[in-house]
């Protein structure tokens, strides 16, 4: 492009400072937030997608049913059935079997512990169905001995320091584990987090038989042969599932790895998901964005059009091609959004801590090192370049000559119409994109605010250590609690409310004794003492508590879900009543109200509890509402004293239950901060539009003024126009938003309905955002002395 037309269009931006400053800001603002709302969308759709046979890898899982009708699916298959589906299809080149460990104490040789969190154990072909980079050892040998162990190259530094941790042992409940091999650490967008790998031996010697069918703990994956229909294989995993005696009421699929994160919504996911829908809804806000920003620019440019036919004419008249206006024209478009990529640049750099706060660090770490940002960036400046500058370009270089010249040009150029429909649009979109952040919010606040069934405030959670063999200090060092100011009570149990499934223990072979139907449904289960009912204040419908200081052998309470799916009419019925439960005969003595042991986003779960006294996993300890900063030193004190060799964690119950809304606030956050964003732009040019409104219609004004108009009638005169629009916008955008809202509030069991006063705000705000941006433009000129009005040209 030649050098002049840049010159040219520089001296024409610093002619024009207040426009060119206002179609900058607007497009470098709206740049920025499409880029960082791009980012975190590539970020969410980019997992698995680093293993190089990632379309190939299949997870199995399995469908629950009951008399035929779907109940759920479980991500954990059995054990056995890898291996059967290997021999008897083709398509099945090879399989892994992974399975969670669970949060558990690791052990090292100096005898450090640590609570770690990303146990899995797992087959050899691990190493060859999701390869890893091995800093140290072998894979073709890495997890082929009884009781090996691979670690990350981040947990290797922890547990030994600079120290080479091959050959090294490490503890995990009783077992021996020697370290074989380092691995790099696992990409953040993954959904097997994987900490520590071990052989997947060491099941067996937790007392799990890997050739039953008794039970579902594996995550199964299979490698499958290129070229392999999803569709024609599940339907053969369902004749599999039919014809095996073993697998009535329950059916295997398979789905790609690539679709889990955003796709899958099943019980026992080894990470927390993302969502498919809230990932197309950022999406259309960032082009919404963009589109607005966009909007500014061709509006303003169009609007002002009648101070640039004068240059356009007399450009001709000297002989200047169309062409050549086109490109000056272009060249000028291209020029304001180099400027506004650049500072859109620069928005992002300091919007960066904000942002890794919102999206977390996975999705913003090294946002400018990535060569798909920059192709991002480059598509985006040619494309909104081009876009934004083409039709005002195209319509000014094509005007008539003889018309620029006269001081009838004001009509000379068509578009009054389109920029009509463009404010219409910007703030129908602006308007539609406060509603969903109002909906969420509610949404938000509504499931926090809701009853779970039980008091969570001022109750702490303890992480129990692993004490092997040695069961009498749980009880002792509750006793010693129990002694503590400031302490009301405490409790022992196998899991607590706000942790995640991974924690429970589930099981589908529960039935009413001498019932004759099949059990299918899945019960989820923990064993708790005497003290955990009062110290979260249940409620109990029917019959009694465990008696403390009995054995209470065989007993169990359960809730009220669980008691419904047994077949009992009423939680009386259920009482003195006998269940089959994992081999035993034991008897319902408690029926107690449902309580929510996960969020409100998901169901009721059928919970039964067997007794537990001398064993735990977790304490719950129920504080006064004191000094709970001084509470909690007295509590670590003591657990100094009594378990000095074994970490110290604790989180309050409350805390447990909001981060299940992590994902949802982090939404909510987005949309509420890119809701201003689109406000912003769209008054930016709002105030564009009203100035050279204004600047037009000066002379008008001052005849006005002369004639007797007052200064209210005239600021009516310039607003009411855009507010007619602007009513508009809202009234389209109304019905927009609902549909909108409404289906994204269908992800949740327990939802509000979408409040009418909703779209009363939100149409309020944006006729008072609309006012007050006019305004500011039109009381200044509607209380000039009419006399400097007339002298303006």
């Amino acid at each position: 492009m030649d050098i002049r037309y840049l010159k040219i269009a520089w001296r024409n931006l610093r002619k024009d400072r207040f426009y060119s400053l206002l179609n900058v800001t607007g497009l470098a603002v709206a740049m920025a937030a499409f880029l960082l709302i791009i980012q975190y969308v590539k970020f969410e759709r980019s997992y698995e997608k680093f293993y190089p046979n990632a379309d190939n890898i299949w997870r199995v899982t399995l469908n629950l049913y009951k008399d035929g009708a779907y109940v759920t699916t479980d991500c954990e298959t059995h054990p056995p059935l890898p291996g059967l589906l290997k021999q008897q299809m083709p398509e099945v080149k090879d399989f892994v079997r992974i399975q969670r460990i669970g949060e558990s104490e690791v052990t090292t040789p100096s005898h450090q512990s640590f609570l770690e969190n990303g146990l899995f154990a797992a087959d050899p072909s691990v190493f060859s169905i999701f390869p890893q980079h091995f800093i140290a050892g072998d894979p073709a040998k890495a997890l082929r001995g009884p009781l090996e162990a691979v670690l990350t190259a981040s947990t290797a530094r922890r547990y030994f320091g600079d120290a080479d941790p091959i050959g090294k042992s490490l503890l995990l409940r009783g077992q021996t584990l020697t370290v074989t091999g380092v691995i790099a650490d696992m990409p953040p967008n993954t959904h097997l987090r994987m900490n520590v790998l071990m052989s997947m031996h060491i099941v067996e010697t937790f007392g799990v038989s890997l050739e039953s069918w008794n039970g579902n703990n594996n995550y199964t994956y299979l490698q499958m042969q290129p070229g392999t229909s999803l569709e024609a294989f599940n339907a053969k995993l369902a004749a599999f599932s039919a014809a095996h005696p073993r697998l009535k009421d329950k059916r295997y699929v398979a789905e790609t790895i690539g679709s889990i994160h955003l796709f899958s919504k099943k019980s026992f996911e080894p990470d927390v998901n993302g969502d498919a829908q809230t990932v197309r809804f950022l999406q259309i806000v960032a082009f919404l964005l963009l589109i607005i920003g966009t909007i500014n620019y061709v509006n303003l440019t169009t609007a002002r059009s009648a101070s640039r036919l004068k240059e356009a004419g007399i450009k001709k008249i000297l002989g200047a091609s169309r062409w050549t206006v086109l490109r000056q024209f272009l060249a000028e478009s291209l020029l304001i959004n180099l400027m506004a990529f650049i500072l859109s640049l620069v928005l992002i750099q300091a919007a960066l801590p904000f942002y890794k706060n919102i999206v977390g660090e996975g999705a913003a770490a090294g946002i400018f090192s990535s060569a798909s940002f920059w192709l991002t960036c480059v598509a985006l400046f040619i494309a909104n370049g081009l876009l934004s500058g083409i039709y005002p370009a195209y319509a000014l270089s094509s005007a008539n000559m003889v018309g620029a010249l006269t001081r009838s040009f004001t009509g000379n150029l068509q578009g009054g119409g389109l920029r009509k429909i463009l404010v219409v649009s910007q703030f129908a979109i602006a308007s539609v994109v406060l509603i969903a952040s109002l909906v969420m919010y509610k949404q938000l606040s509504f499931m926090q605010q809701q009853s779970l069934g039980m008091n969570t405030d001022q109750v702490l959670i303890l992480r129990a250590p692993n004490l092997q063999n040695d069961t009498t200090s749980y009880t002792a060092f509750k006793q010693e609690l129990m002694q503590l100011a400031g302490v009301q009570k405490v409790s022992l149990a196998g899991c607590m409310p706000g942790l995640g499934l991974e924690t429970l223990s589930t099981t589908y072979n529960v039935t009413r004794l001498g019932d004759t139907n099949p059990a299918s449904y899945n019960y989820y289960l923990y064993g708790i003492d005497a003290d955990f009912i009062p110290v979260l204040d249940l409620q109990l419908l029917a019959g009694r508590n465990f008696v403390p200081g009995r054995n209470n052998h065989l007993d169990v309470i359960i809730n009220e879900e669980a008691s419904k799916r047994l077949g009992f009419a009423t939680p009386e019925a259920a009482i003195g009543q006998k269940i089959n439960f994992w081999g035993d005969k034991s008897t319902v003595v408690g029926v107690m109200k449902d309580f929510h042991q996960r969020s409100l986003k998901e169901s009721l779960l059928p919970m039964i509890h067997p007794f537990m006294n001398n064993d735990a996993s977790y304490y719950g300890v129920k504080m006064s509402s004191g000094d709970i900063r001084k509470t909690l030193t007295a509590i670590e004190a003591a657990w100094q004293q009594t378990f000095r060799d074994h970490p110290f964690q604790y989180f309050f119950m409350d805390d447990a239950f909001n981060q299940q809304y992590q994902a949802d606030s982090r939404l909510a956050k987005l949309v509420n901060i890119f809701s201003v964003f689109t406000l912003f732009i769209t008054c930016l040019g709002l105030m564009g539009l009203a100035a050279f409104n204004v600047s037009r219609r000066t002379r008008e004004i001052g005849i006005r003024k002369i004639l007797g108009s007052s200064v209210t009638g005239i600021i009516s005169m310039l607003t009411k126009d855009f507010i007619r629009l602007v009513f508009i916008a809202i009234v389209i955008a109304s019905p927009v938003a609902w549909w909108a809202m409404n289906a994204w509030l269908q992800d949740f069991v327990y939802r509000i309905s979408i409040p009418w006063w909703v779209f009363i705000v939100t149409g309020g705000l944006m006729l008072l955002v609309a006012v007050c941006t006019i305004g500011l433009q039109s009381v200044k000129t509607a209380m000039m002395n009419p006399v400097k009005s007339l002298r303006s040209d």
